[in-house]
């Protein structure tokens, strides 16, 4: 049986917690993803510091359910597909960590490539992450453009900036229906841990023309 701390993490996955004004008669403002939820059914408290919510309760917020069974002594939490979805995707980025430095540019290529969103968000280094997901979501996760877009990458060279950070220079190539162009760009990629994975994710992306493949989100320009 998972503990209740776990179902409780998975009931409210997606969600971001605001305590809005201080405990005062068990009664205190809940955002969720920035938006107010009426707390009176909640019956929120605070004890210890900490944030106390019936299970039940919470998981019908997230329109799930919580069943207690008594002859098992467990709790049950049925999560709605969002909360699965999330759980699942948390899961396909946690195997595609990448273990080497080349590995992580090589995937943000192949996002920028397929115009997959996803796919370069997964790379991703933390802080990077905090910069660009809202401009993902706003993006339904799909960059680039009708054309043109990014081909196979070339004369690419490799520096390493100390034992866990590494920098890629290249050129690229740009498509279109009728129409052949070269781009160049540097990224830096850093070895560290992330929710427990340990690997290599983008830190920072510098293209000539930000705007040459698109829609490309968390470029900066390369400074000549």
């Amino acid at each position: 049986m998972k503990p209740l701390s776990k179902i409780m993490l998975c009931t409210a996955l997606g969600a971001m917690i605001a305590l809005g004004s201080a405990y005062a008669e068990s009664k205190l403002n809940l955002l969720i993803n920035g938006h107010g939820v009426v707390t009176s059914y909640l019956d929120l408290q605070v004890k210890d510091g900490k944030v106390l919510v019936p299970i039940d309760r919470l998981a019908e917020e997230f329109k799930g359910k919580a069943v207690y069974d008594a002859d098992k002594n467990e709790v049950q939490v049925t999560l709605p597909d969002s909360a699965q979805q999330a759980i699942q995707i948390e899961r396909l980025e946690a195997a595609m960590v990448p273990s080497t430095a080349k590995e992580a540019l090589d995937t943000w290529v192949k996002g920028i490539q397929t115009r997959n969103g996803a796919l370069q968000f997964a790379v991703f280094s933390p802080e990077l992450r905090s910069k660009t997901k809202k401009e993902f979501e706003d993006y339904y996760w799909t960059t680039g453009g009708s054309s043109p877009h990014m081909s196979e990458i070339e004369k690419l060279k490799t520096k390493s900036l100390n034992k866990t950070t590494t920098q890629f220079s290249f050129d690229y190539g740009l498509v279109a229906s009728n129409w052949k162009g070269k781009g160049s760009a540097v990224v830096t990629v850093q070895k560290f841990a992330s929710k427990g994975h340990e690997g290599w994710f983008i830190t920072n992306i510098k293209m000539k023309d930000p705007s040459d493949t698109g829609t490309t989100i968390g470029v900066e320009p390369l400074k000549k």
